[in-house]
């Protein structure tokens, strides 16, 4: 009877043990959730602050962050997903999540959202909402919302006769900066350029200039590429990089620090780097992205928040989702880093446009702003080894721009019919 008894209370300590511990396994104390991402700029510390501020607000999740260079993080991710060592979460641009989502490597956000109490999606940018859907399925959630705008250099504007309180407003005004801006010493050599443009390994600094011109790179499907409109777009940046308006074969984080130096003019960059620039002593004018001769339009999306399929802390992870898309934290990533909120119900969040007066410049981009191949599942292949190819071979002047684009086309075509 003795034993009949101790097995009955072995069992109900068992049943009470299983009823208070948390939603995936039985574990005592907080669930770790390892979250990779590459925030390893002048908005890292924030990025930092508001985590330590999760973990330290509740006691049920711990986020474990590994940061790093988004090339080695993309490097390391696939791996580490087909040896099951992958992360829990993982930050990455809105244009490369599709490729994951294909493979089967990421978790669906359907009945998360559908169950969830304290995020309402609709009041998420929209545009992050459907470019985070693939193929009718909700695989990324936004982490940050941004928008390209024209970062320039008052003082070299007033030095090149410039007015600093009137930055161009169209692309023919901007090619007039340039001409202004570029210094050269006695024997030609460029010492001060007028714009610090990327190539590679960056935010698409190029494909902003071929929009403007009405270019596009995917339709249906099939390339777009091969098109009169983007002739006309990189005949134009051939000629303004053979006239040294911006050195080449740049990175995004070299044509960062190239402008941060003083040693270029302009440059065209989202929210995470104002913080940087102003830390490096540049007198700083934000204004719009220049309205091209046949369209405006600007860059914009950004970092989307993923949970991969094996994860065995799957709600634990949705669970800071929910936190960092809160209003409390949007407002300090705001205040403190300046990328737009990802929820559209704080456009007029008092303390918010009070206290970051930059924001507007971002808010008014949002309208024309596009997603860059958000959804292709190839999407860093034909940026790898379609589109910088041809960016570099036309901004070295190493090939004319009707060829590099014919052969470009052929090229995307190939690697979509895959």
């Amino acid at each position: 009877m003795k034993k009949v008894i101790v097995l009955l209370v072995l069992i109900s300590l068992c049943a009470g043990l299983m009823a208070t511990g948390t939603k995936e396994g039985t574990k005592d104390g907080p669930q770790t959730v390892v979250f990779w991402n590459g925030y390893t700029g002048p908005d890292r510390p924030v990025l930092e602050e508001l985590v330590e501020h999760y973990n330290t607000s509740q006691q049920d999740v711990v986020i474990k962050m590994e940061i790093m260079p988004w090339d080695t993080l993309f490097q390391k991710l696939m791996p580490a997903m087909i040896a099951g060592n992958a992360p829990d979460l993982i930050a990455m641009s809105v244009g490369r999540y599709a490729e994951y989502a294909q493979a089967g490597k990421l978790a669906s956000f359907d009945e998360f959202i559908a169950q969830s109490d304290t995020l309402d999606v609709n009041k998420l940018v929209p545009g992050m909402i459907s470019a985070g859907n693939f193929e009718g399925t909700q695989y990324a959630m936004p982490m940050a919302f941004a928008a390209m705008v024209m970062y320039y250099n008052k003082t070299m504007f007033k030095e090149a006769g410039l007015d600093p309180e009137n930055p161009p407003t169209t692309l023919s005004e901007l090619q007039n900066a340039w001409s202004k801006l570029i210094k050269k010493d006695a024997s030609g050599n460029v010492i001060q350029y007028a714009q610090a443009i990327g190539v590679k390994s960056t935010v698409p600094m190029i494909p902003v200039f071929m929009w403007m011109y009405g270019a596009d790179f995917i339709v249906d499907g099939q390339s777009a590429i091969d098109s009169p409109a983007a002739v006309k777009a990189v005949k134009m940046l051939q000629d303004a990089f053979s006239k040294g308006v911006s050195p080449v074969g740049l990175t995004g984080q070299e044509a960062d620090n190239l402008f941060a130096a003083g040693k270029a003019a302009i440059e065209f960059n989202g929210p995470w780097a104002i913080n940087g620039f102003r830390g490096a002593g540049i007198d700083l004018g934000i204004a719009e992205v220049p309205a091209g001769p046949e369209d405006r339009k600007t860059w914009g999306g950004d970092t989307v928040l993923c949970i991969t399929a094996d994860s065995k802390v799957k709600n634990a992870a949705w669970n800071f989702i929910e936190y960092w898309n809160s209003t409390e934290t949007q407002r300090t990533w705001a205040l403190k880093v300046g990328f737009p909120p990802t929820r559209t119900d704080m456009a007029d969040d008092a303390e918010l446009l009070n206290g970051n007066p930059d924001i507007i410049h971002f808010l008014n981009s949002a309208s024309y702003a596009e997603l860059f191949m958000a959804g292709e599942p190839k999407a860093g292949r034909i940026d790898e080894e379609v589109l910088v190819p041809l960016f570099e071979s036309v901004t070295r002047n190493t090939k004319n721009p009707a060829t590099a684009l014919k052969e470009a086309d052929l090229q995307l075509n190939a690697l979509l019919a895959e």
